[in-house]
């Protein structure tokens, strides 16, 4: 069994790239030749079950151009959840392109609930829901999830022991949006909120680390406010950092400063519209903009 982190490390020492590219499609943003295409089948597979394809020919379209480029892949399940079975059916399917060329996964859910609500979650996001003939089920198949701390370590449990099988979380730390102030930054017995969900991390990952010395158990930091990144890779020295606010956001390469670690760096920066939809200012196919546009970010953020 390899280790998740030990997977990512691998990915970003062959691809010299920390770059995660943020799978967050929206059909309305799609190119015109690929809507058009899908809505000609409506009648055939059904609105969600035509969308949902196009979804799935969109996003493996652009997994073919990125894989040299970007370390992992972290398509946001909610844009495929919203068209119910088909649009879980066309995440699976982005799970298995990815997996073809052995770019790791992180399903952005967010998910943690009481015990046994997130074995569920897990199951879904791992596979190993039991079946009525005695065995286990699929499930999405993905390398690593977000999940939320809110719930506190027993909430995280189901995931964390999934560590153990191969499988990685980043659990959500300083977000990268505006309202994170509201609570992630409220004192706690002298210490912000954020950096006491950073000492769980530390907890639930000292146990599950790789060959790399990087844990399966990561954080979500953002880059949008950077003197506390580096707090979080303060606390953090050994596990891996999913970094987003690059690019849309407004983050650049210097908020990254002072936060590699290791010789895999111990980061990847999620940037998803600034490079899925790169071809509405570059023009030309969508594909080749998006591929372009990872390698500028890749080689403005250096270090490898």
């Amino acid at each position: 069994m390899e280790r998740f982190s030990d997977r990512l490390a691998a990915s970003i020492l062959r691809r010299r790239s920390v770059v995660c590219v943020g799978i967050d499609p929206d059909l309305a943003r799609l190119p015109d030749g690929l809507r058009a295409t899908w809505a000609a089948r409506v009648g055939e597979l059904g609105e969600a079950g035509a969308a949902a394809a196009c979804f799935t020919d969109f996003a493996t379209g652009l997994i073919d151009a990125l894989a040299d480029v970007a370390a992992c892949i972290k398509p946001q399940a909610a844009f495929f959840e919203q068209y119910g079975a088909p649009g879980w059916q066309a995440l699976q399917r982005v799970v298995r392109c990815a997996h073809e060329h052995e770019l790791p996964v992180i399903v952005d859910v967010k998910r943690a609930d009481i015990g046994s609500t997130s074995t569920a979650y897990a199951a879904a996001c791992f596979g190993g829901a039991p079946s009525l003939t005695g065995g286990t089920l699929p499930g999405l198949d993905a390398d690593a999830v977000t999940v939320n701390p809110y719930l506190g370590a027993d909430g995280l449990a189901p995931f964390v022991e999934r560590c153990d099988e191969g499988r990685g979380l980043f659990v959500l730390t300083r977000t990268s949006n505006p309202g994170g102030v509201e609570l992630q930054e409220r004192d706690c017995e002298g210490r912000p909120l954020y950096l006491r969900v950073a000492d769980m991390i530390a907890r639930l990952g000292a146990a599950r680390v790789g060959a790399h010395g990087y844990s399966d158990v990561g954080a979500v930091a953002g880059a949008t406010a950077p003197e506390l990144l580096a707090a979080v890779r303060a606390a953090l020295p050994h596990a891996f950092l999913l970094v987003p606010g690059f690019g849309a956001q407004g983050a650049g390469p210097k908020a990254l400063a002072g936060v590699a670690s290791g010789d895999a760096a111990g980061f990847v920066v999620n940037a998803s519209r600034s490079i899925i939809y790169a071809w509405r200012e570059r023009g030309g196919d969508y594909r080749s903009a998006a591929a372009a546009a990872a390698a500028e970010m890749r080689d403005a953020i250096g270090g490898l």
